[in-house]
């Protein structure tokens, strides 16, 4: 699969690239202001949602307007400080997909919480039928909560599908398929983003102040890929351990490259790891690097820093069983 784009690439932390005829630039914004870094300069764009009135301008101090020559093209000055700095948080976002802290969820808790209480008045209907969702509501936590306890992988499953995250994390690749086929592990599978999520040039400061471009050089693209993806795979982990009290997580990344005896997309994995709770508690999510974090663990992965990743034969959790310990 990869990413094939004319117009435009959905970055993680709202970031976007944008491909036109005139070059390319980022963009970063929330729902009603957005701020762009192109060759026509920094701009933002703000809205009042839901309203239709919108308005845009240059960020920075524009020229006076009698410079200004009837008929010429007039780009806006480019703010070289804001072009860097979206250049280095885009990367930062690259590789810390890993940092984000999610909810734990207390299946103890959610075994030991009370039915909720009938309405006082029967008659109201309203007030009945509420009742009976909040009721259907709370007897399906509850017995999910007993199986997730018990170790039951049909409770684990429904978890995996019906409260996991992971299809809404669209940042860490294509597609996510998490699925628990034993009571001790979680497996899952990611296609990752391509390597043209990293960007090919990099916005300098010069001494005097003005905005140039310079190539990436290509070794500093492949590393930033590398923890990308692994930066992918540890929040995949850090997300599952969060949901259910697992012992291991496998994460197997996987890449859509073209066979060359068919000439057709094939899905070649690349990385795969064995994620064990009690090592993966210990990390300081914040502070590791996520290629060297993920080596720590048992993995299988071929790098070279010259061409990137090679296919491997991934790990199979029915060859690292607790019981063979």
């Amino acid at each position: 699969m990869g990413f094939r784009f004319s117009r435009s690439l959905k970055l993680p932390g709202g970031f976007r690239l944008n491909v036109g005829t005139r070059g390319v630039g980022v963009s970063w914004g929330v729902r009603g202001f957005r701020v762009g870094v192109g060759p026509a300069g920094a701009r933002y764009t703000a809205s009042v949602p839901g309203t239709g009135i919108s308005w845009s301008g240059p960020l920075g101090s524009a020229p006076a307007p009698a410079s200004r020559t009837l008929g010429t093209p007039h780009a806006a000055p480019v703010d070289a400080a804001a072009a860097v700095a979206a250049h280095d948080a885009l990367v930062q976002q690259l590789v810390s997909l890993h940092r984000v802290a999610p909810a734990i969820w207390d299946w103890n808790a959610l075994a030991a919480a009370p039915a909720p209480p009938p309405p006082v008045a029967a008659q109201d209907a309203a007030a009945v039928e509420a009742w009976r969702a909040a009721q259907a509501r709370w007897q399906w936590f509850h017995d999910v909560a007993l199986g997730v306890r018990a170790g039951n992988v049909d409770a684990c499953e429904a978890v995996l599908q019906h409260l996991g995250p992971f299809q809404r994390l669209r940042e860490l690749g294509g597609s996510i398929r998490v699925s628990v086929q034993q009571d001790w592990c979680v497996e899952a599978w990611l296609l990752a983003n391509s390597a043209e999520v990293v960007p090919c040039d990099q916005p300098v400061l010069t001494a005097k102040g003005n905005l140039s471009r310079r190539k990436m050089p290509a070794a500093r693209r492949v590393e930033l890929f590398l923890d990308h993806v692994c930066s992918a795979a540890l929040r995949i982990a850090r997300e599952t351990f969060a949901l259910l009290p697992i012992p291991v997580v496998f994460v197997h990344v996987a890449e859509v490259r073209t066979d060359p005896a068919t000439g057709h997309p094939a899905f070649v994995p690349v990385l795969s790891v064995a994620f064990d709770r009690e090592s993966f508690a210990a990390l300081n999510l914040d502070g590791v690097d996520p290629s060297s974090a993920v080596v720590s663990f048992d993995h299988v992965m071929a790098w070279k820093k010259s061409v990137g990743f090679a296919e491997i034969v991934p790990l199979d959790p029915n060859q690292h069983s607790p019981d063979d310990d």
